[in-house]
């Protein structure tokens, strides 16, 4: 027995093929690389087989390691389906019923090669042909071969298609990967009409030779771009459906993928902006642009004015990080945390109002008057501080119970609301005792003005119960009016003073600290 070049070549693709199933399962099991290892397996006994059927010198010897080498390739066809099929995302529709469907040709191929000596259908005639390059074997293909040859030829169609469905559907980032599968078909479509057309030597098989270079490919796939890892069909069904916008961009930050909910968010993000940077894309949005590129450790929160109004976004960068390569790409998640921002934008102000009158709490109102101090210090303004309270609350209550008096503090409130100017802040100090700030107005401006408020407080009609009545106010005022430098808690403590001094004197009037 000699081995020769063609023999040492088989078993090179032998090994090869056979290190490629092997590798593939060393990923978590699932039907693609199930099928991968499957597909790859069969071709391996097919190369080994037809290794030793040329080395062989008997019709006896050949004819067995032709049987043998039928143990892998009937079932080829089927499984080269099959992968298609999970590696596109149709992995749903191998199910059990269809599986059988795809294998029921290659089951009666390997069948009629083994049995093929009770009825001759798959060949007859079998002979050794001695040519330039060895013995070799010789016979007439019967009814069950030829229509092995043409479900083969099925399938190579039938996958060719799908991929090429598929390239054209499929995100810019997974062309490279998908292209190498397609040229594996190539080579096998080649070597298959190269055989059918007699081009190669009479009698001599180069399929096996070939899936050499085919298993090139699907090794380019696997280690170049992990193809156990990153497949396509994990994007369609799970990248196209997340709720949260996704970009992916390589090194240079270009764009090459993002997901549908991605596009919808902004309508620059298209198949034409596949290749664009993140400069170009988001060239009206800069705010984008300033996160991605300052981002720090944690996520960074945007706004977003869009058509459906104003969205809260959590934006996360994560590089990753593919086996051999440093950086990959970078993908950068907008994660939608309007609902949760509206939430906390409420508990805020609940934390920050008064819950009877709806004005502001104590503590909200002493924070919110420091703000306007200090501008009004930078901005060397004016500023007045008016204390309210309410002539003989105690005897409402008394009268006519707490209700009322509840009552009656939410009308005083919404009295006072409505004739201040947006930009004065009010607030309840406590009980009966509310308090109002006014930046830049001056001693003159906030006088009138808390003579119009204890005229308006005086006018109103109230009706508790069924009983008509009235209440007055007594109001004190303090201000910076003269570029003092001095601080919130005593212009409070002056206006304090000032409102003390006005129920002193008789109630239903104003004091000026």
């Amino acid at each position: 027995m000699n081995i020769e070049l063609p023999h040492i070549m088989l078993f090179i693709s032998f090994f090869f093929c056979l290190s490629l199933c092997i590798y593939s399962l060393r990923f978590k099991l699932t039907p693609l690389n199930l099928t991968f290892s499957l597909l790859t397996a069969s071709a391996a006994i097919y190369a080994l087989g037809y290794a030793f059927e040329l080395m062989s010198v008997n019709l006896e010897s050949m004819l067995f390691w032709s049987k043998f080498q039928y143990i892998g390739i009937p079932f080829i066809p089927g499984l080269l389906m099959v992968f298609t099929l999970c590696y596109t995302g149709y992995g749903e529709k191998v199910t059990s019923l269809r599986s059988l469907l795809f294998f029921i040709v290659p089951f009666i191929s390997f069948i009629a090669r083994w049995t093929n000596q009770y009825h001759q259908l798959f060949y007859k005639n079998p002979a050794v042909f001695n040519s330039h390059m060895g013995p070799m074997l010789n016979f007439e293909p019967g009814i069950f071969y030829i229509i092995h040859i043409i479900y083969l030829v099925f399938a190579l169609s039938y996958c060719t298609a799908v991929f090429i469905r598929y390239f054209f559907k499929t995100a810019f980032v997974y062309r490279m990967q998908t292209l190498l599968i397609m040229a594996a078909l190539i080579v096998q479509w080649f070597t298959l009409l190269i055989y059918l057309g007699g081009i190669a030597p009479a009698h001599f098989d180069i399929n096996p030779y070939m899936f050499t270079i085919s298993s090139v490919f699907y090794a380019l796939g696997i280690y170049r771009f992990s193809l156990f890892n990153i497949v396509p069909v994990a994007r369609d069904v799970i990248f196209d459906e997340m709720n949260d916008a996704i970009l992916v961009i390589n090194p240079d930050s270009q764009l090459i993928d993002f997901n549908k909910r991605c596009s919808t968010l902004f309508k620059e993000i298209n198949d034409k902006a596949i290749g664009k940077s993140v400069e170009q894309l988001f060239v009206s949005q800069p705010e984008i642009i300033d996160a991605i590129n300052n981002f720090p450790v944690t996520g960074m929160e945007i706004a977003l004015e869009t058509e459906s109004g104003k969205l809260f976004f959590k934006l996360s960068l994560n590089p990753m990080k593919i086996k051999n390569k440093t950086h990959a790409c970078t993908i950068i998640t907008f994660h939608n945390i309007t609902e949760q921002r509206m939430l906390m934008q409420k508990l805020e102000k609940l934390a920050a109002i008064d819950p009877l009158t709806g004005v502001f709490n104590r503590r909200q109102f002493e924070i919110q008057a420091e703000i306007e101090m200090k501008r009004s210090i930078r901005m060397n303004t004016p500023l007045s501080v008016l204390m309210f309270d309410i002539d003989h609350f105690k005897k409402v209550n008394d009268t006519w119970g707490h209700q009322c008096g509840d009552q009656v503090l939410k009308e005083f409130a919404a009295t006072i609301a409505d004739n201040i100017r947006d930009v004065d802040q009010i607030g309840r100090f406590g009980g009966e005792e509310f308090i109002v700030i006014m930046p830049e107005a001056n001693r003159k401006v906030a006088a009138a003005v808390s003579e119009r408020l204890r005229q308006a407080i005086e006018k109103m009609v109230l009706n508790l119960g069924g009983n008509i009545t009235g209440i007055t106010v007594s109001i004190g005022i303090s201000g910076r009016w003269n570029n003092e430098n001095i601080s919130i808690d005593s212009l409070i403590k002056y206006a304090d003073k000032a409102l003390y001094a006005a129920k002193q004197n008789g109630r239903n009037r104003i004091e000026i600290a």
